[in-house]
């Protein structure tokens, strides 16, 4: 990159009296050094220029200083800048102001959006080529306009806080430890901060977003396609609170056989642990009066969940759920139709994305009812492959999820009418649930029991037409009812790999199996 990669470009500084000079001189002195031109821009009551006052405040500025702005916010255009930026302080309060005299009730939102600088703003938000970027108050100029910041990632001073947050706008701090000149937030082409101490990092955040154009976007939450890609492509989720180890490894054994092309999803990103007792042979279910995992699996489980190992490297960087498909708002938020809107249209996307996956499967052990079960957004993801019209596997105490992904709008599961197998009643612990804080070290906290017998779930989800079958007694317990793939347990994890082949690639394709 050359010195000065904004070399001809334009940049847009809104200011009013109560600015703070050091903030201003940042914004001229560093985006020259790096190429582009500063314009000042302000509203000029139809003069052809006007002088404003700073703030004053001890120790920051102690006397009053002076600028002249000759560009008119009403008349300049958003389209000829790379970067409209709304300066810190209360500039941004100063140009809210309206002159009209006839506001009601019924035109008072409108009367706010259509101030001259409010209504700049909005047309630069409205134009992705263009950068946006609110210092500290700033974000005060777009809280008129709750259908442009709904749903968008900011960071502002917190005076300003509450009518961000009315506005539908998602405070996000930075992660602690974070230094006061360094907090800045982006969200693609849009950059706030939360104070003028963090100008330099916000200019460098505009440099940067300049550069990369509007085609950078937010990050792709999902890994480049491999090459070569395998015969199929299939989507694992597990918990990050502690997933049965061989619940992982014996369907991937078999999708590793098939040939087929793996990636890992968790809820947040966060490598998966297998919960210490699912590695060790010795270890006896109380529920089965018996050990569980044979010496071979328990060295599988341990290598898989070793870090440092080739397969304990697959799980490093799983794909994060909470980057890739978006959460529903509550419905007694601010402005709620504006984040319902931005929700559905995060949600199109990330439905649209699946297309490279063939299945998916939900791996079991107690960890998935903590983050998974009623997680919206696994049940977002489980209805893009239903609705899709591709094979869902789930094992252990993952079929719970089959049975709370629900359609908000018909509120009906999609298990109903279908037959399933779970976790038994009969498997149930009486105690000793518990969950992964970390690699091999559990959590200090007993639950006892489950906190609901699955099977009982799973009996009402399915309805008088469809069925749970626990298989008490027998060895294994997994059923096919087309797209689901249901596996019982810790026993059943090879069995429940091998029918999702079998239903993808088998000869005819396997619809039904199992009851």
């Amino acid at each position: 990159m050359t010195n000065t990669p904004l070399a001809g470009k334009k940049i847009a500084v809104l200011v009013e009296s109560q600015y703070i000079p050091g903030e201003i001189r940042l914004y001229r002195e560093r985006f020259a050094a790096y190429g582009a031109t500063v314009d000042l821009v302000s509203r000029l009551w139809g003069q052809p220029s006007l002088r404003f006052y700073s703030t004053v405040e001890p120790g920051v500025v102690d006397e009053i200083e002076w600028i002249e702005v000759d560009k008119d916010v009403a008349t300049v255009a958003p389209e000829d800048y790379a970067a409209v930026i709304v300066s810190a302080n209360y500039t941004s309060v100063r140009l809210r102001w309206s002159e009209r005299e006839d506001v009601t009730a019924a035109n008072a939102a409108e009367v706010a959006r259509s101030v001259p600088a409010a209504h700049f703003f909005r047309r630069a938000m409205a134009d992705p080529r263009i950068v946006k970027a609110a210092a500290c108050h700033g974000l005060w100029l777009l809280t008129t306009s709750p259908d442009l910041l709904a749903g968008r990632k900011v960071i502002c001073n917190k005076v300003v806080l509450a009518d961000v947050v009315n506005a539908g706008g998602l405070y996000t701090p930075c992660v602690a430890g974070t230094p006061e000149d360094r907090q800045v937030v982006v969200d693609g082409d849009l950059v706030t901060n939360n104070s003028w101490h963090a100008t330099e990092a916000l200019i460098d955040a505009v440099k940067d977003a300049i550069v990369a154009g509007p085609a950078a976007g937010v990050p792709d939450p999902l890994p480049p396609l491999p090459d070569p890609r395998g015969k199929r492509h299939v989507l694992v989720v597990l918990s990050e609170w502690g997933y049965w180890g061989e619940e992982l490894v014996g369907p991937l054994d078999e999708f590793d056989r098939a040939g087929w092309t793996v990636d890992f999803c968790t809820p947040n990103g966060r490598r998966p642990n297998a919960i210490p007792v699912s590695m060790d042979p010795d270890f006896f279910d109380p529920a089965l009066m018996r050990p569980v995992t044979t010496p071979a699996m328990a060295a599988k489980v341990r290598e898989i969940d070793d870090p440092s190992t080739a397969q304990g490297r697959r799980l490093q960087t799983p794909i994060s759920l909470a980057a890739w498909f978006p959460d529903r708002p509550y419905y007694s938020a601010p402005s709620f139709v504006r984040l319902l809107e931005a929700y559905n249209r995060a949600l199109a996307a990330a439905r649209d994305s699946i297309a490279r996956y063939d299945a998916v499967l939900i791996v079991g052990g107690s960890g998935p009812v903590v983050d998974l079960v009623n997680n919206q957004r696994v049940h977002d993801l489980i209805l893009a492959f239903h609705d899709a019209g591709k094979p869902i596997a789930a094992e252990c105490y993952g079929v719970a999820c089959l049975a709370f992904a629900r359609d908000m709008n018909i509120r009906k599961s999609i298990i109903w009418g279908k037959h399933v197998t779970g976790h038994c009643l009969e498997y149930d612990y009486k105690d000793g649930t518990a969950f992964v804080r970390a690699r091999n070290t559990f959590l200090d906290f007993n639950m006892g029991p489950p906190p609901y017998p699955l099977e009982f779930i799973l009996r009402d989800a399915t309805g008088p037409d469809g069925g749970f079958h626990g298989n008490f007694g027998h060895p294994t317990s997994v059923l096919v009812d087309y797209p689901f793939i249901t596996g019982r347990s810790t026993p059943d994890s090879t069995l429940t790999g091998r029918k999702l082949i079998e239903v993808l690639d088998g000869d005819p394709p396997l619809r039904r199996w199992g009851w």
